[in-house]
């Protein structure tokens, strides 16, 4: 019998293609998870993040607050922009408002320009 095409099976091949879909699902949820849970940062002293947010709006700097609220035992992502404004409950970075009871931890961050070469 001739036939145009030889069919070769490929059997287990086929059914390690299903184990790599679910797998793969099974690392990005892990991946997921691991990326999603923030590490808690130091408590900083009244002084010191009145410093920082001073520093911060003398030089039009960016930076990075963690709030003391947890959501489902994790903390929230940091808070990160430069300083657009204050008032007496609390500070507006970018378009969001964190009063000054609710900050754990305030740093500078800085960005490397993708134009240094340095």
């Amino acid at each position: 019998m001739s036939t145009l095409h030889d069919y070769v099976d490929r059997k287990r091949l086929k059914w390690m293609g299903f184990y790599l879909s679910e797998h793969t699902a099974q690392i990005d949820q892990s991946a997921f998870e691991e990326y999603t849970t923030i590490e808690e940062k130091s408590d900083m002293a009244e002084q010191e993040i009145a410093e920082i947010m001073e520093e911060a709006l003398l030089k039009d700097k960016i930076v990075a607050v963690q709030s003391n609220e947890l959501w489902d035992h994790n903390y929230l992502p940091d808070t990160v922009g430069k300083i657009k404004g204050y008032n007496e409950d609390g500070i507006f970075i970018e378009e969001n408002f964190i009063a000054y009871d609710t900050i754990k931890h305030i740093e500078l961050k800085s960005y490397h320009k993708w134009s240094n070469i340095d």
